[in-house]
């Protein structure tokens, strides 16, 4: 495949002081794939081919493939072999090979909240051969999987959060049975489709987004949701036991959607956290939460970017190099016309600072116009200490790579 390298990064000026942004980076746009399907649902990065560097995996609605590193050459997983669509993709190494393998989410209806879509996990076979396992789930509107430790026993627990509860209507999604957030053990056999399994919570609506990661600083992790109800730590105190903390309000006043939507924690060069939303659910505004002060229970809520039509991409990364992750945001449609923000839509990104009263950002362009943005990561493709971001897009189609530089 002909590599494409497209100089893509500019400072916004409007939004973004010229002295304290100035290190920034600049990022060169590589496009990897122009046409992966109708929808780039999700990406991830994971060392495919074992050859110690990390390679792009991306899920279309039909199809899972991943792209090699560095050539980026194009390689299907599978293609027409789960319900349709393809929604939702992790990687991680299920059956204890020391090969990668990917929990998949499939069938992906997100108005129809009776019938179950589909969980699977990809391995391969001695040969080499890609083969889809069943994972036993009835949810309905499965959107979100992660792995992460939640036990602390050293495993990682698959975590599969559907969008809605089930038999949910709209336009008030946040009525009615509540988002079984379930919880999966990987058994000794993984091929065996029944996973035990326990739900970390049922209470909250329309969660589009989650991370597993302490947030509580607790030693132990806990799955971060984004909901209609606004941001909340489910935090595992027990066997079978579950406890929420709601971290922020989201955005109440939302119309017809509330709440909060995309969710990751970022950590500053101070060492402070901070969490980043888009907001409401499917919203308009970048925000960002800064700890709570002494007495307060909520975290303190504030927006440092709008409109971001349909923003549909969090991700935190030190992208700069000193020491404090920024923020990355997508944004999937353009910006009314005449608005003073970016056109869009694209890709930005957020030099976060500390500040006297919680963090502080200015933002860049990555790619204003080029990326119709479904889904976006950091991660280091190149194996220079800088973190690289991935993106995938819905109405563009494509799959780019925006490498990280020096100004």
């Amino acid at each position: 495949m002909r590599k494409r390298l497209i100089a893509a990064t500019a400072l916004l000026a409007a939004f973004a002081p010229a002295a304290p942004g100035a290190d920034f980076p600049r990022f060169e746009t590589q496009e990897i794939d122009p046409h992966v399907g109708e929808v780039c649902y999700a990406v991830t990065v994971a060392d495919v081919d074992g050859d110690g560097k990390p390679d792009v995996v991306a899920a279309s609605e039909d199809a899972v493939v991943w792209y090699q590193n560095p050539s980026w050459t194009k390689h299907e997983v599978i293609r027409g072999r789960t319900k349709r669509d393809n929604v939702c993709i992790q990687a991680h190494d299920i059956d204890g090979d020391g090969r990668i393998d990917l929990a998949l989410g499939a069938g992906w209806k997100p108005s129809d909240t009776i019938h179950p879509g589909t969980l699977q996990w990809l391995g391969r076979d001695a040969g080499g051969e890609w083969r889809v396992h069943p994972i036993e789930c009835d949810e309905p509107t499965i959107h979100r999987i992660r792995w992460g430790d939640l036990k602390g026993d050293g495993k990682a627990q698959l975590v599969v959060v559907p969008l809605q509860g089930r038999d949910a209507k709209g336009p008030n999604w946040g009525a009615g049975a509540g988002v079984n957030v379930t919880v999966y053990d990987v058994p000794g056999d993984p091929t065996f489709p029944h996973w035990k399994s326990e739900v970390a919570d049922h209470s909250l609506h329309t969660i589009h987004n989650a991370q597993v990661v302490d947030l509580l600083g607790t030693g132990r992790n806990q799955v971060v949701v984004a909901a209609w109800e606004g941001v909340f730590a489910l935090d595992r105190v027990g066997k079978h036991q579950w406890a929420r903390t709601k971290i922020g309000t989201g955005d109440p006043e939302g119309d017809p959607f509330k709440g909060a939507s995309e969710v990751k924690v970022g950590r500053l060069a101070d060492g402070s956290r901070y969490v980043a939303t888009i907001e409401p659910w499917h919203g308009s505004q970048v925000v960002v939460y800064a700890p709570p002060r002494e007495g307060d229970k909520l975290w303190r809520r504030r927006v440092i970017a709008s409109p971001v039509s349909w923003g549909h991409a969090v991700w935190c990364a030190d992208l700069d190099g000193d020491g404090g992750d920024d923020l990355v945001i997508g944004q999937r449609d353009p910006n009314p016309a005449g608005s003073e923000a970016p056109r869009g839509p694209g890709l930005f990104a957020f030099a976060a600072r500390p500040g006297a009263d919680g963090p502080e950002f200015e933002r860049f362009a990555v790619d204003d116009g080029g990326m119709a943005c479904e889904d976006a990561l950091a991660a280091d493709l190149d194996g220079d200490g800088r973190p690289d971001i991935v993106a995938g897009g819905r109405a563009t189609h494509n799959v780019r790579i925006y490498w990280n530089r020096p100004r």
